[in-house]
């Protein structure tokens, strides 16, 4: 039996269409043959997704979970995972080139590094956002970030790669403790990155691969996502001993700024800006 050296865990939520194309290029790209393994933690709230993969992909391992966030169940991937490297990718991902090999080859060569993302690029090929700063939520650092993506700078020291695809080694994973499944949704890069970092690992952006991004198409905008983002924002806040209201305020005038410019293009999208500053206003009630 082959040994396992790159374990694949994916979560998914509903949105089969997508996940069946990730799968496939991850078959299509696969290089270094039985030596991956894709394990799937379908958090749906039917068996659509389980009953489709268990009956047309005999390699995934797939597993039927409770949706208790998409931290825990990367966990609960991470837990059976048999390969020395994990890769956390997202459902909405595709892969258009061969990129285990350089993987495998990038830890080797680098003892010290514990993480890494490569490129993320939308359809059409163009750059989307591979990574983030830490802990910044204001209109110049969305701006700046934006620009840092798209000429691909990496500032190692306050970004966090993006969780749309996350490789890290197991045993580095298991040390800083896991994600933190206090945390539902969002937030769970950059705790997990802090809490790598702070052991001394080492995080890392490679531009020489791509894999695309459909951003967007897993989670809707909505007001449920809303609340999950900003439920898990005031737990990762206390966590980190940082003033929550103050997010939400930035995020509040980061919005203002978005609708103004809508406006004076005379977007459509400027009635959505306004139901989400509604919706921050009224997250933040008592807060203060």
């Amino acid at each position: 039996m082959s040994k396992i050296d790159f374990s694949i865990i994916i979560v998914s939520y509903k949105n089969l269409e997508v996940l069946v194309e990730c799968i496939d290029s991850i078959y299509k790209f696969n290089d270094i043959g039985k030596r991956l393994e894709v394990i799937v933690v379908d958090n749906s709230p039917d068996n659509k997704v389980y009953d489709y993969v268990n009956s047309n992909y005999n390699n995934v391992i797939i597993l039927k979970n409770e949706n208790r966030g998409f931290g825990e169940a990367n966990n609960v991937g991470a837990n059976i995972a048999k390969g020395e490297f994990l890769l956390f990718l997202n459902p909405d991902t595709i892969l258009i080139e061969p990129i285990f090999k350089f993987a495998i080859n990038t830890f080797a060569e680098n003892p010290k590094l514990t993480l890494f993302g490569v490129k993320l690029v939308n359809k059409d090929l163009e750059w989307n956002m591979s990574y983030y700063f830490i802990d910044k939520h204001d209109f110049l650092s969305g701006q700046i970030i934006r620009f840092l993506n798209k000429y691909n700078i990496f500032l190692n020291y306050n970004m966090y790669i993006s969780g749309a695809n996350i490789f890290i080694r197991k045993l580095d994973f298991y040390k800083a403790g896991m994600f933190d499944e206090k945390i539902f949704m969002y937030y769970e890069e950059p705790d997990l990155i802090k809490r790598v970092k702070n052991l001394g690992g080492k995080i890392d952006y490679f531009k020489s691969k791509k894999i695309i991004h459909l951003e967007g198409q897993t989670v809707g905008c909505n007001e449920d996502a809303l609340k999950r983002r900003l439920e898990s924002a005031r737990y990762y806040s206390k966590k980190y001993n940082l003033k929550f209201i103050n997010q939400l305020r930035s995020e509040i005038r980061y919005n203002k700024i978005k609708y103004t410019l809508y406006k004076l293009f005379n977007s459509e999208k400027k009635h959505g800006i306004l139901e989400t500053i509604k919706l921050l206003r009224e997250f933040g009630e008592g807060f203060e």
